[in-house]
């Protein structure tokens, strides 16, 4: 299922509307059986003859430094280097080799920090014109609290909220 929200239409005009013949889409992957569906959605937009541009991005939750102690200032560094090449080996480069496979020009990229922040950032750097990303089934408290009345936002949530472009979430 795969549902969409667009400021500014559905993706049919933005793709006929784009000023150039190339579309930019930011798929947003975790390694998760989710990523092959977020690509398989880019694979379709490329069969629609669109010329197509894929920016593959891993975004890796920002650890939480305060179990550093000592250590926190000079490790950080490696602790994140260690961190981008676990997401780049796991996930990123078997997206990669989908994209050559399908002859889909890529980039590939693996950021560190606050998921929705990172997504909407690494977006307006790369000049997206959509954002493919996927919402993971509902956890337990996700699914307790709208029984009185409550809601957690979601990273998917928030982008589809914040988001200057259309965004597509895949489930």
């Amino acid at each position: 299922m795969v549902s969409l929200t667009s400021p500014t239409g559905t993706i049919e005009q933005l793709v006929t509307e784009a000023a150039e013949p190339r579309l930019t889409v930011l798929a947003v992957i975790d390694g998760t059986e989710r990523t092959g569906r977020i690509i398989e959605y880019a694979v379709g937009l490329q069969s629609q003859g669109n010329g197509l541009q894929v920016v593959v991005l891993g975004v890796v939750q920002e650890p939480a430094t305060g179990r550093l102690r000592g250590y926190g200032s000079f490790k950080q560094a490696q602790i994140y280097r260690g961190l981008i090449d676990t997401m780049r080996q796991r996930a990123v480069s078997a997206v990669a080799r989908r994209l050559d496979q399908e002859m889909i020009d890529h980039i590939e990229r693996v950021e560190v920090g606050d998921p929705a922040e990172t997504i909407l950032r690494v977006a307006q750097e790369e000049g997206a014109d959509l954002i493919l990303l996927g919402n993971g089934p509902p956890g337990v408290l996700q699914r307790i609290l709208p029984t009185i009345g409550l809601s957690i936002a979601t990273v998917a949530s928030q982008i589809v909220q914040l988001a200057d472009v259309p965004v597509v979430v895949v489930k």
